[in-house]
């Protein structure tokens, strides 16, 4: 069995394809990146193998040669995964996987948050696999007097601004950096290294997604995320770690409040614990795995 990804367009999963790709050598697991002549090559088995597609559902629509792709991905493999990469919160989203699930036939269905469960009318399983820490997502040092050279005066905050963003974001004014288009693996251990403090508000109102590739790199490298508050599951099984979540209207409050008592000897912890976690505890994927064995 081989493991072959698609994920074409975006830079957003880049870490994730690496951080899956890194888990699955570790569990003796070939895996491919696609290419134009990946469908051709006598030694994939279209019968046996596990096709990933990973891609913002708009894509499909806006690049004809994605769409193509993927029927074509569709109607030669078996076994295909395909990944929901943007929350479901509405009807027109639930419409759109609906109808590309029913274009893919995938025979299992991944996503990134479990407020994304239980909201389609489907019967593939879905699955939480996501980017656990390991080495592909070591950036930054993350001991404590790396921790206190970071820069206390600024918050990150990754994402482009809308309307609903606007205005937490401008409460935040001078502290805040805005970065919009940076996914490189030198990028970010750049900024991890120098910034300990992070913003995460969701692009819509009403939104309870926790959203794991942005969030995941930032905690496993020691950074502190204050974050619009999220659906009460993940926010539970975020809670040791160095991740406070609020209500959108106070999170400008509690972080000055936390940024006049930073205390680096907690963070040290909390950071350290996180990658000690997950580096160890990826049962979702296991999960799958074993759906996956009894097929055969």
């Amino acid at each position: 069995m081989k493991f072959i990804i698609y994920n074409p367009a975006s830079k957003l999963f880049n870490f994730f394809e690496e951080a899956i790709l890194y888990e699955l050598y570790l569990k003796n697991i070939e895996c491919i990146k696609y290419s134009n002549v990946i469908l051709l090559n006598e030694n994939i088995n279209p019968l046996k193998d596990i096709f990933l597609i990973i891609v913002n559902p708009h894509y499909i629509y806006d690049y004809n040669e994605i769409k193509k792709t993927i029927i074509d991905i569709s109607k030669t493999f078996k076994f295909k995964i395909f990944y929901l990469t943007e929350p479901i919160n509405f009807i027109i989203e639930k419409r759109v996987f609906t109808d590309l699930i029913k274009m893919i036939k995938p025979y299992a269905l991944w996503t990134y948050t479990v407020n994304n469960f239980k909201k389609l009318n489907i019967y593939q399983p879905i699955y939480k696999v996501f980017p656990h820490y390991n080495e592909t997502l070591n950036f930054a040092n993350i001991d404590i007097n790396s921790l206190k050279l970071r820069n206390t005066d600024k918050i990150i905050f990754f994402g482009n601004i809308n309307i609903v963003r606007y205005g937490i974001c401008n409460e935040f004014n001078k502290y805040l950096i805005n970065i919009t288009d940076i996914w490189s693996k030198t990028e970010w251990t750049n900024i991890l290294n120098n910034h300990l403090f992070y913003l995460n508000i969701h692009r819509r109102d009403g939104c309870e997604s926790f959203e794991t590739f942005r969030i995941i790199p930032i905690l496993a490298n020691g950074g502190v995320v204050f974050s619009e508050s999220v659906n009460k599951i993940e926010e539970e099984y975020y809670n040791n770690f160095n991740i406070i979540f609020y209500k959108k209207s106070e999170l400008y409050n509690e972080f000055i409040k936390y940024i006049k008592t930073i205390d680096y000897n907690e963070i040290y912890n909390r950071a350290k614990l996180f990658r000690e976690y997950f580096l160890n505890n990826n049962c979702e994927l296991d999960n799958f795995l074993e759906y996956h064995k009894k097929l055969q």
